[in-house]
């Protein structure tokens, strides 16, 4: 495992460090991990921090944890569709590209502070950009986070970092959910237009609602797609595949 030196955060790297031996088949489907202790005595860390680096590959689907028992590598479940907004659309990730187009303190408005579970009005911090794909325009996204005074914005992080992440670098929470919904929605002109496309045709509303603990909502993401340009691909993987 990385030194505490790293900027990696250490629950993180013991979740990354057992999560290659289970990818590798050194820990196959059933196997128990060491316990709690264990992990700290084995990796020199405290307990609570081995419980977050669990927490990470049980959300993961990596792991079951059972009180009294321990965790287990869990078997694959082959049922379940994987959605990954990671690549954007894209079958490369190199093709895909951000631009930048505004950065705002605004007060939140009725439909956004709902899903924020905050007053309308609550300051927030509203990043809009534009994804590209192969320098063509794909998709138009706002993204709102909480507003925090003399904290400093890594506009490149923010810019670029999937939306999960951007919430954790932004809150320094750690996120626990993200639940996503999509919707058939036409073009309002304004989008159209950084579309490069006509207003009214067809297009994808994406939302990510991204979670912390007791399923607090940490941030949320608007993502509106070109109906003709931009695709979800969802599929099923064993965790060796």
């Amino acid at each position: 495992m990385k030194t505490r030196e790293s900027f990696v955060p250490v629950y993180f790297q013991l979740a990354e460090d057992l999560k290659e031996k289970i990818l590798a088949g050194e820990l196959k489907p059933g196997d128990a991990l060491p316990s709690e202790t264990q992990l700290g005595e084995q990796y020199g860390i405290s307990k609570m921090t081995v419980r977050n680096g669990l927490r990470l590959l049980a959300q993961e689907g990596l792991i079951e944890s059972f009180r009294g028992k321990g965790s287990f590598v869990a078997h694959p479940n082959l049922s379940e569709l994987i959605l990954n907004l990671a690549e954007h659309g894209s079958e490369n990730p190199q093709d895909y590209d951000s631009r930048l187009l505004a950065i705002n303190v605004i007060a939140a408005e009725d439909g956004v502070a709902l899903r924020l579970q905050i007053k309308p009005g609550t300051k927030l911090i509203q990043f809009r950009r534009l994804l590209l794909i192969e320098g063509e325009p794909v998709a138009v996204e706002n993204r709102y986070l909480t507003y925090q005074r003399g904290q400093p914005l890594v506009e490149q992080e923010i810019k670029y970092a999937d939306f999960p992440e951007a919430v954790a670098r932004h809150t320094g929470i750690i996120t626990e959910g993200n639940q996503v919904t999509i919707s058939a929605v036409s073009l309002h002109q304004a989008e159209a237009e950084l579309l490069e496309a006509s207003s009214g045709i067809p297009a994808l509303k994406v939302e990510q609602l991204v979670y912390g603990r007791q399923n607090t909502p940490l941030g949320l993401s608007i993502m509106i797609c070109h109906g003709e340009k931009y695709h979800l691909i969802a599929s099923t993987r064993s965790f060796f595949g």
